[in-house]
């Protein structure tokens, strides 16, 4: 332990601030997509109580759209809930490859790095389809309102 370096601040800080920014930004898709799964059931409340107790709202008998669409966004919120978790193990991995290289360990630098690149990766696939999942629910969650309002 004698050659023990201590890691400098700026080595990690900027990384830390920018992994914030995507994890802030997955955490708005998160909140988004559970906004828009609780319309959903708002849409079946405001329905209900325009009709009769036992009558079924309109849309629901062709629910397809809608189904549609909450599956994108169920799908979604666990993509986003999959980046937080790669964007965050991502800077444990940067820390101790910083650690291992700043004593020296390079076999066991050459490992932390190895794992660092794998969580990027991950990290990196789990947002983008959260974003493509996000985008896939908006849209066919508007066609099924189209759908309800111009029948």
């Amino acid at each position: 332990m004698a050659n023990l370096k201590e890691i400098n601040e700026n080595q990690y800080k900027v990384d830390f601030d920018i992994s914030k920014g995507y994890i802030d930004f997955s955490s708005e898709l998160l909140r988004l997509s559970l906004l828009a799964m609780g319309s959903f059931g708002a849409l079946i409340l405001i329905r209900i109580k325009g009709e009769a107790k036992e009558a079924l709202p309109d849309f629901l008998h062709q629910p397809g759209l809608f189904i549609t669409a909450m599956i994108f966004f169920a799908l979604c919120a666990g993509s986003t809930l999959f980046h937080r978790y790669y964007a965050s193990d991502c800077m444990s991995w940067h820390i101790s490859w910083l650690r291992a290289a700043n004593e020296g360990k390079t076999e066991e630098a050459e490992k932390e790095r190895i794992g660092l690149h794998k969580m990027l990766a991950l990290s990196k696939w789990a947002l983008i389809i959260s974003e493509y999942l996000f985008g896939g629910g908006v849209l066919f969650f508007m066609l099924a309102i189209f759908q309800l309002l111009y029948r």
